[in-house]
């Protein structure tokens, strides 16, 4: 039985697109009288902040439900995971202007009142499969990727577009990623790299494409690997090699529209419970959207589990 609703709110993400869909939920919550309370996002960290402390409350009656985009999310497992009941479930409400953690497990259901109310009839929270990488100060959980190299410098160029906003308000915030992963092809150099894993390494001197991902998607709705899957317990790392002209072009088409780019003999890719990654010069770096910055990463990457008040079909 739940009788309060705990929402952890950015009512910036998606452009208001959260906003809406927390109003439209008040809304209900307010028609069948169920207490709520709605806990403002106002700077970056504050979801880690506020599902922590929400979290080490043991509300046994109550459920936390997240309303915004994949960054806002990430966040909020961040502040589950670092609380005194790491096993806290979360609910959540797609609010972004990518969405591909909702993608990725494909979670059919997109109007929030419906979801909601899947939300409170659900009596046992559905496990889920995020990563978990750590490294020198740096220890984080992640609900879809993390990215270094070309799809970082696009997240990059993204997010500081003057045209990011408007796109966003068109529901074309998928577009603005195209745009500038376009002008990111002629300035993203090539980058040495070693992986780490059941005892092989293996060495890049041309890595362009770096993503470790716990499903197939990225950038809005990219497959970059059709066959990663959150329910399997196994993370996936895809590498492509720095090719140019009408080679990369349709490389890249093929990833656009079928996947078959696993095929090329320029892209590597494994599946594996555990590997470290380790680039020999600064390149842009992103977590689920969200801009790690220029680093040179040394990250060991593993599997771990979260509790999803999500009505979906598997379970990890």
């Amino acid at each position: 039985m739940t009788d309060k609703i705990e929402i952890i709110l950015n009512q910036h993400a998606g452009n208001g697109r959260s906003k809406n869909a927390c109003r439209t939920i008040t809304e209900f919550l307010d028609k069948i009288s169920l207490e709520y309370e709605v806990h403002l996002t106002k700077k970056d960290g504050d979801a880690i902040r506020i599902a922590r402390q929400l979290a080490d409350l043991k509300l046994l009656t109550s459920k936390i439900v997240v309303i915004g985009g994949d960054g806002t999310l990430n966040q909020a497992v961040n502040g589950i995971k670092s609380s005194h009941f790491p096993d806290t479930a979360l609910g959540y409400i797609p609010g972004g202007s990518g969405n591909d953690f909702c993608r990725g497990i494909k979670l059919k259901i997109k109007d929030p009142v419906i979801l909601m109310q899947a939300i409170l009839s659900m009596e046992q929270p559905r496990k889920i499969d995020v990563g978990y990488a750590t490294g020198e100060n740096f220890s984080h959980y992640f609900i879809n990727n993390i990215g270094i190299g070309f799809d970082a410098n696009t997240v990059y160029y993204t997010n500081h577009s003057k045209r990011k906003e408007f796109l966003n308000q068109m529901h074309l915030g998928t577009l603005s990623y195209f745009t500038n992963l376009l002008k990111v092809i002629k300035r993203q150099p090539a980058f040495g790299l070693k992986v780490t894993f059941k005892e092989h390494k293996k060495y890049f001197d041309s890595a362009y494409i770096v993503v470790a991902t716990n499903h197939p998607y990225f950038g809005g709705g990219f497959a970059i690997d059709p066959t990663a899957d959150p329910f399997n317990h196994h993370l996936n790392l895809v590498v492509v090699n720095k090719i140019t002209g009408l080679t990369f072009v349709k490389l890249f088409g093929r990833l656009l529209f079928n996947g078959s780019h696993l095929q090329d003999k320029n892209v590597w890719h494994i599946e594996t419970k555990k590997f470290t990654l380790m680039n020999q010069t600064k390149q842009q770096g992103q977590m689920d959207g969200e801009e790690l910055n220029q680093h040179k990463f040394a990250l060991t990457f593993h599997i771990s589990q979260q509790l999803f008040w999500l009505p979906i079909k598997k379970e990890a």
